[in-house]
């Protein structure tokens, strides 16, 4: 399983000539801001080929490599897949000591949140919850419920675990019409760091054969019911997909089936989250909801059906 990977930090930190320099690539300065040479990607010898603009943090390939980001950079030159690529800039630029003290602070921060969240009383057994057909029991399992004070005053609150099984945040939805946000989540809790339900998903056991797919989908309440009917499920709080988002499904290693909404927006995010997906090396099929809107109203049989097919 893959280590402790910031994605974000190599973006904002790793520019385009300290990777050129870890590779010894020398290339002319032609403006203040570009530089130029012979491409080091496959290895051209025409000098105005491969230009690196410095102020955009990109690079481009006249004739034939294309161009892209740092990640990008790597992934051409060394034959990489996007997370691979990313892994290797991280171990080149950051030491063992730097990554571990990250993992840690990182680890120590949720840790923090955890606590602060984890004196939350909730009741299981609320109309609300029996109009989206959530048992008490089926509550306790997501550890969600009511919410009478606090910040979720008058909201189910949904906790969103890590990998770990510690609490991260809780997300409040409301419950009356007219109540917005909808959806609300605690001031500089982000999203795009998790995915709901990821702590009851097992990683992939090798020579395991028949081991359930794990179905992809935007909210909360589409993820409940189908753990409800017996399927594995994350959900990505949204309708796009982060690096993170990405990274901690590589390292499950699962057979994923990426199910959003059924609806325009639903449509775009499938295509986008697709290619991520792809550029990840991750295993998946798509599928497209044509005559629902959402996957919360999908049957046993059609979720079986699509989790064989």
């Amino acid at each position: 399983m893959a280590g402790y990977l910031d994605i974000d930090k190599i973006k904002r930190e790793i520019t385009m000539i300290r990777l050129l320099d870890f590779y010894s690539i020398r290339l002319r300065q032609i403006a203040p801001n570009s530089l130029s040479g012979c491409c080091p990607i496959h290895q051209g010898n025409n000098p105005n080929a491969f230009h690196v603009d410095l102020e955009k943090n990109i690079f481009n390939c006249f004739t034939h490599c294309g161009g892209g980001s740092i990640f990008d950079f790597v992934m051409k030159k060394e034959k990489l897949s996007f997370y691979k690529a990313a892994s290797r800039i991280w171990n080149i630029f950051y030491s063992s000591s730097e990554r571990q003290k990250m993992k840690q602070d990182n680890a120590n921060a949720k840790q923090k949140i955890t606590l602060m969240n984890l004196r939350l009383k909730l009741q299981q057994d609320h109309p609300y919850l029996r109009k989206r057909n959530i048992s008490p029991q089926l509550a306790r399992y997501f550890q969600m419920g009511f919410c009478q004070f606090g910040i979720m005053k008058n909201r189910i609150a949904i906790p969103v675990l890590d990998i770990h099984n510690r609490i991260v945040a809780y997300c409040g939805r409301a419950v009356e019409q007219n109540i917005f946000p909808k959806y609300l989540f605690p001031k500089n809790f982000s999203k795009s760091y998790h995915l709901f339900n990821i702590q009851h998903i097992k990683p992939h056991v090798p020579h395991v054969p028949h081991q359930k797919p794990v179905f992809i989908v935007e909210g909360f309440f589409d993820c409940i019911h189908i753990v409800k009917l017996g399927f594995d499920a994350v959900a990505l709080m949204g309708s796009s997909v982060s690096q993170q988002q990405l990274t901690l499904l590589k390292e499950i290693n699962r057979f994923y089936i990426l199910m959003l909404d059924g609806d325009d927006a639903g449509e775009k995010a499938t295509i986008k989250i697709s290619n991520k997906m792809a550029q990840f090396k991750l295993t998946f099929k798509t599928v497209y909801l044509i005559d629902v809107k959402e996957p919360e109203f999908l049957d046993y049989d059609r979720l079986e059906i699509t989790a064989r097919d």
